[in-house]
């Protein structure tokens, strides 16, 4: 059995939001996993979001009929995502991943379409181009936030910013300890962290 505390869960969330949400859901490593998958038809697409999720982006995928048509493919529309019955539910970047990446969505079992993002996400760290492309948008980005007069508030969406800390700074960070980050969430959300995403985001013991 695995016991979290609601505190644990809420330490997760932000971390979370740090390193997957934020990361996996930034332009520029989209356009390296889309790099690394050229034959597959569907492109991500950000919308702005309704009031219900706060009014931030929707990711969402599209992709060109037959007939020159746009097919739009969405994780609320498909009834995977449902802010009404699992109130923390802000992982459509992760629900598009995994429909680009044609991996399974196991639709009315949401503890094990997390597991399934989890192990995709474990996948696509252990590959070297989308590793090597990390680090190297890493060092862009500490070489962007040295340059930044101290005074600067940082608005740059490009700048990753560290919701873990209350300011929210720029995400100063090595890639080696980048990588530890995501690799820690990752285990932690596979063994409680997934319980924050269902029904009111509270923690149960693991039966």
């Amino acid at each position: 059995m695995n016991i979290c505390t609601d505190k644990d869960l809420e330490q997760f969330s932000i971390e979370h939001y740090t390193y997957i949400n934020q990361i996996f859901g930034d332009e520029g490593v989209r356009e390296v996993i889309q790099e690394m998958h050229p034959k597959v038809e569907w492109k991500f697409v950000v919308e702005d979001a309704d009031e219900a999720f706060e009014n931030s982006n929707h990711h969402i995928l599209e992709k060109k009929g037959k007939n020159g048509e746009t097919i739009k493919w969405c994780s609320v529309d498909e009834g995977y995502q449902n802010i009404y019955i699992n109130k923390n539910d802000t992982l459509c970047q992760s629900y598009s991943l995994l429909k680009y990446l044609n991996r399974p969505i196991m639709k009315g079992d949401m503890k094990e379409i997390q597991l399934e993002m989890v192990r995709m996400y474990k996948h696509l760290l252990k590959q070297e181009k989308f590793k090597n492309e990390l680090c190297g948008m890493i060092e862009i980005m500490q070489d962007k936030i040295k340059n930044k007069k101290k005074k600067i508030h940082y608005q740059d969406n490009s700048v990753w910013k560290d919701h873990t800390s209350i300011s929210k700074p720029p995400l100063k960070i090595d890639f080696e300890t980048l990588y530890y980050n995501i690799e820690n969430v990752l285990e932690k959300w596979e063994k409680y962290g997934y319980l924050y995403f269902i029904n009111d985001g509270k923690c149960t013991i693991n039966e």
